[in-house]
């Protein structure tokens, strides 16, 4: 009898966005939200090698972006 064991999978915080994501949702590329990260701009969430962005964290970086337009 083989027992089946299932690995645990560690997923993001419900809600939070990958730099993907983000970026398809700002129309820049991935690459231009690494720059924002080092800047201190962006605020993340990182689990080990994994980058998320929690939606308040994104929702200040965009009130951010519009405040500095005007």
């Amino acid at each position: 009898m083989n027992a089946v064991v299932s690995s645990p999978v560690v997923s993001a915080p419900a809600g939070a966005f990958t730099l993907p994501q983000v970026a398809r949702l700002l129309n820049v590329s991935k690459r231009t939200l690494e720059r924002e990260i080092v800047r201190g701009r962006l605020k993340v969430s990182r689990i080990g090698r994994c980058v998320r962005i929690r939606p308040e964290d994104y929702a200040a970086y965009c009130s951010g972006l519009s405040s500095s337009a005007s």
